[in-house]
């Protein structure tokens, strides 16, 4: 009997059991159906290039080009201008560029354009540097009168002139008793600013076998037609000196035209001695219109 009793307990346990995870299952959602995950198609577009002409060696302005350091790059066809030498179109196009010049630093694996290079053939290379109405002329300087030879080709200067004029002395007997006057007296006025600094003597690059200072004798400018006549007659005025600006300014944006024009000119200054604890002083005097 008492067996009995147990099976039917555990009967009952079983069947508890079954039932009350059956009704879990029931309250328990159904998991989410697993899906498919597709592979991407990769689509790859084939871009056709072409050879187009590019140098292979960094070059200064001036400096001429090799044969050996022309060459040809890819270049994608859909991005191809008028300007690049597509080689397929020009195949002796490497043969014209031999022994051009370099309009401009061009940096290693630029491409080539005749806007960039002077051919072999066509004007010099200060006539192709000039930009458009202006013209070169050239003075005398020395490392007194140029920041100490420190002024390059491609710098900006401000060109001044100083003029030596000489005070009339006073010969009469009260004036050799005073103590000795100055017998000249020098003016300096700036002619120009933020000159173009074309060339110091011959050279017209810097690179590194010019160094830091070029120590030359003449200066050449880029100047309008009537700034170079003013300059050369300046010349023959007074002695002309130039200092160097910065490469980011000297806090104002200066002209390159002249600061004083030939018909406005002041004139020669006039002097006046003015005597202080019996010291002569000699004074210009300039009239400001």
């Amino acid at each position: 009997m008492e067996t009995k009793k147990i099976i039917i307990l555990g009967a009952m346990a079983v069947l508890g059991t079954v039932v009350f995870l059956g009704v879990r299952k029931l309250g328990t959602p159904p998991p989410p159906p697993l899906q498919q995950t597709v592979a991407p198609q990769i689509e790859v577009e084939k871009v056709e290039y072409v050879r187009v002409l590019a140098i292979d060696a960094d070059l200064n302005t001036g400096q001429r080009i090799t044969e050996d350091i022309v060459t040809t790059i890819n270049w994608p066809a859909e991005a191809l201008t008028p300007n690049l030498i597509n080689i397929n179109d020009m195949p002796d196009a490497k043969t014209d560029f031999i022994n051009a010049l370099a309009r401009q630093p061009l940096t290693q694996g630029e491409t080539l354009t005749r806007s960039k290079v002077i051919m072999a053939g066509d004007s010099g290379i200060m006539a192709a540097l000039l930009s458009p109405g202006m013209r070169a002329v050239t003075t005398r300087i020395s490392v007194d009168t140029a920041a100490g030879g420190f002024i390059q080709p491609g710098d900006r200067v401000d060109i001044i002139m100083r003029e030596n004029f000489a005070i009339r002395r006073d010969n009469s007997q009260a004036g050799q008793q005073r103590s000795a006057e100055r017998t000249n007296l020098y003016v300096a006025q700036t002619l120009f600013e933020n000159v173009k600094v074309l060339a110091i003597d011959q050279t017209f690059t810097t690179g590194a076998e010019t160094g830091a200072a070029i120590p030359g004798s003449t200066a050449t400018f880029e100047l309008s037609q009537g700034d170079a006549e003013l300059l050369q007659e300046a010349e023959g005025y007074g002695d002309i000196y130039l200092t160097l600006r910065g490469v980011n300014g000297s806090g104002y944006r200066g002209r390159s035209a002249a600061r004083v024009e030939r018909d406005e000119a002041d004139p020669a200054p006039s002097t006046l001695t003015i005597y202080r604890n019996g010291q002569a002083t000699p004074v210009a005097l300039q009239q400001k219109n």
